[in-house]
């Protein structure tokens, strides 16, 4: 098994790290402080969560309004499609008129003049 120095080296630079920075002192110095910390700490954290809170009361309110829009959109496309349906359904009752009314015409023998019928009736009414 081989070592490495480069395994070693953080552990070495670690400890010049801790040889530089100072004693800050007992127990007693730091739990005064770490009090206070933690209050700063805790109004931050609920500060931050409310401003999170609140954009996600508003993101939600205007997903609410998108979604009212698009229900109200499709209750207005529903009501389209009805009339064009109607609409439809009236213009092909009226082809179907038409088109017997011609059939019975055709079946009466009147069936559209020839050639010669058509000339003679535009000379006629000139």
């Amino acid at each position: 098994m081989q070592i490495e120095l480069s395994n070693f080296q953080p552990l070495a630079a670690n400890e010049a790290i801790e040889q530089e920075v100072p004693d800050l002192g007992g127990a007693e110095q730091l739990s005064a402080p770490m009090i206070e910390s933690d209050q700063e700490l805790a109004s931050l954290i609920r500060s931050v969560g409310m401003t999170s809170i609140t954009d996600i009361d508003n993101l939600v309110s205007e997903l609410q309004e998108a979604k009212n829009y698009l229900q109200s959109e499709g209750e207005r496309i529903r009501a389209e499609t009805a009339r064009y349906i109607a609409l439809t359904g009236a213009a092909s009752a009226s082809v179907k008129i038409i088109f017997n009314a011609l059939r019975a015409w055709r079946t009466a023998d009147h069936s559209p003049p020839n050639q010669s019928q058509a000339s003679a009736f535009d000379i006629r009414m000139l």
